[in-house]
């Protein structure tokens, strides 16, 4: 139970920045939940949810232990495997329109994601530990 009310506790702290952050943690997690719980019969809904929440589980240990880190871009590791998975199976399996459109967007997003992630743990690792905007 404390996995949950430690990332809902995280979730709730990065809101209250009030900053463009809370928004970007939205558009991505946010479709990637109900995304999966729309499309749990499709394993790219079963794996994406599983991913999501494991993710948000490890980010919301991490945020308990040291708040706002640049560390917890660890989180999206899974997503290593999951994004060329995710390309391959749009590009070989003819999903209907609106599995298709979410598998994109997930893609989308997990890419830009890791973009910034690897930018962060770069950053934490120049000694820059925590994200300027965090009060």
């Amino acid at each position: 139970m404390f996995l949950v009310t430690d990332a809902i506790a995280m979730i709730r702290d990065i809101r209250a920045q009030g900053q463009a952050i809370g928004l970007w943690g939205g558009a991505l997690n946010i479709p990637q939940l109900v995304g999966g719980l729309v499309f749990i019969t499709h394993l790219e809904g079963q794996l994406v949810l599983a991913a999501e929440v494991l993710a948000l589980a490890i980010a919301g240990q991490i945020h308990k232990r040291t708040p706002f880190s640049r560390l917890t871009g660890i989180c999206h590791l899974p997503w290593l495997a999951l994004l060329p998975w995710l390309v391959y199976r749009l590009q070989t399996i003819d999903h209907p329109a609106v599995l298709r459109s979410w598998i994109f967007y997930v893609a989308i997003t997990i890419f830009l994601s890791l973009i910034f992630d690897a930018r962060d743990l770069y950053r934490y690792a120049r000694g820059d530990r925590t994200f300027a905007w965090a009060k």
